[in-house]
């Protein structure tokens, strides 16, 4: 068969001669060769994604910040270093869960940008 592609015309290093020589060995058309990942997104400062990230970190802030004051029973000086700690760690969980993805591993200093950002939105309107 591989003498029979040659014949044909096709090289054997020739895009497609490896696939014709396997379908005429085989009776099966050869399987189409996995594509390419997609191209990697961009990591720009301003974006939908660190919009989603400040605005994550601003509502887990207010959102902790509101549960220890009113349920737990912490002053606001005592429940904005809880709330903020475990906002910015929920962010950098996050980040540290991209660096280990298949495709795509991104640890993202930018990312922990805007999450410092949306924590000190909150501690402001907190400290209003």
């Amino acid at each position: 068969m591989l003498l029979a592609a040659l014949l044909a015309g096709g090289a054997v290093g020739a895009p497609g001669a490896a696939a014709q020589v396997l379908a005429d060995t085989t009776g099966r058309p050869a399987p189409a060769s996995a594509a390419p990942p997609p191209p990697r997104p961009a990591d720009d400062w301003l974006g939908r994604d660190k919009a989603l990230h400040a605005g994550a970190s601003f509502l887990l802030t207010l959102g902790g910040q509101y549960v220890l004051v009113n349920k737990a029973g912490l002053s606001d000086d005592g429940a904005l270093p809880v709330s903020a700690g475990v906002a910015l760690g929920l962010g950098l969980l996050k980040e540290t869960a991209d660096a280990n993805r298949e495709v795509h591993p991104l640890f993202s200093w930018r990312d922990l940008a805007a999450d410092a950002l949306g924590v000190l939105l909150a501690a402001l309107l907190i400290e209003l």
